[in-house]
C-alpha cells in the first residue's frame, strides 16, 4: 500500500474512533489497494483469528499497519481461523475461506488481486453480538472505504449478506436491477444486481452492485438433488459471471 493512502486511511479510524477496537480493515494483501475492476466485501470481521500475539493487541490500527502479519497477508488463503472453543484450521481450510474461493474461481476472478474487505471494520463473533450500533459503525466506517473506493476505482463491487448489500444500495442511484432466484425445498435464496451511480467524495461514479447469500450460512458449492444437495446454485453463478464479463 502506498504511504499516502496509509496515511490518509490511519488518519481516518482515528478520527472516526475505531483504530483500537477490535478488527481490521483489509483482509487481502497491500498490494490490492491499487487500481482494480472488483471490490469485495463481506459484513463485518469474525469473531477469531489466531494470528495475534500475545504482545500485540488485535486492533484495527495494528492490523492496518500490519503488526503481526506480512504486508501481503490474505485472509482467505493465509489465515487459520477457528471457532471459540474450536481448533483453529489450516491455513485456507476454513468453510467460508473456502466457499470464497469456490465463489471466485467459479465467477473466474482472482481473489489474490481483489480488494477483499468488509462493510464495518470492527469485530464480533456474530452480529447479535457487535457491541456497537450497527448503522453507525457502517456509516463511519464508510469513510475508509471511500478513501479505498477512490484508490481501487472498481467498476463491480461484490458482497455477500444482506447487510453489506442493503447499506450500498442506500448509496447508489439505481438505474437498472435484478434478481436470480435458488429455490430449495424449504426457501428461496437470491443474488442480486444493481447498476447505476455512486457518489465517492461527492464525485458521482457508475457502478454494478453483485450480491450473493451469506457464505457463511449458504452452500454456494450445491450442485442439485442429483449431488445430493437441496438446490443447485450452477444457473445464478453462471448468471453472476455474465454479469461479470458484461461489466467489465
Amino acid at each position: 500500500m502506498q504511504d499516502k493512502v496509509l496515511d490518509q486511511i490511519i488518519s481516518k479510524v482515528n478520527e472516526i474512533g475505531i483504530a483500537n477496537e477490535p478488527g481490521s480493515i483489509l483482509y487481502s494483501g497491500d498490494e490490492t489497494v491499487c487500481k482494480g475492476d472488483i471490490y469485495f466485501m463481506g459484513a463485518n470481521p469474525g469473531g477469531h483469528s489466531d494470528q495475534f500475539s500475545n504482545e500485540i493487541e488485535d486492533t484495527v490500527k495494528n492490523q492496518l499497519e500490519r503488526k503481526y502479519v506480512s504486508s501481503s497477508f490474505n485472509e482467505y488463503f493465509d489465515a487459520r481461523w477457528q471457532r471459540s472453543g474450536g481448533n483453529a484450521t489450516p491455513a485456507g481450510q476454513a468453510l467460508l475461506q473456502k466457499r470464497i474461493k469456490f465463489l471466485f474461481q467459479n465467477l473466474e476472478l482472482n481473489l489474490k488481486k481483489t480488494l477483499s474487505t468488509n462493510l464495518v471494520f470492527v469485530r464480533s463473533p456474530t452480529l447479535e453480538k457487535f457491541h456497537l450500533d450497527w448503522n453507525e459503525a457502517a456509516n463511519r466506517c464508510w469513510a475508509v472505504h471511500e478513501i479505498l473506493l477512490e484508490e481501487v476505482m472498481p467498476k463491480i463491487i461484490i458482497v455477500f449478506g444482506d447487510e453489506a448489500r442493503s447499506y450500498i444500495e442506500t448509496k447508489m442511484r439505481i438505474q437498472e436491477e435484478e434478481v436470480f432466484e435458488v429455490k430449495s425445498q424449504n426457501e428461496i435464496k437470491f443474488f442480486y444486481y444493481r447498476k447505476g451511480m455512486i457518489l465517492i467524495k461527492g464525485e458521482s461514479k457508475p457502478l454494478v452492485l453483485l450480491s450473493t447469500p451469506h457464505l457463511s450460512r449458504y452452500k454456494i458449492d450445491a450442485r442439485g438433488i442429483d449431488y445430493g444437495d437441496k438446490f443447485d446454485t450452477r444457473p445464478a453463478l453462471n448468471w453472476l459471471r455474465k454479469k461479470i464479463i458484461n461489466n467489465i
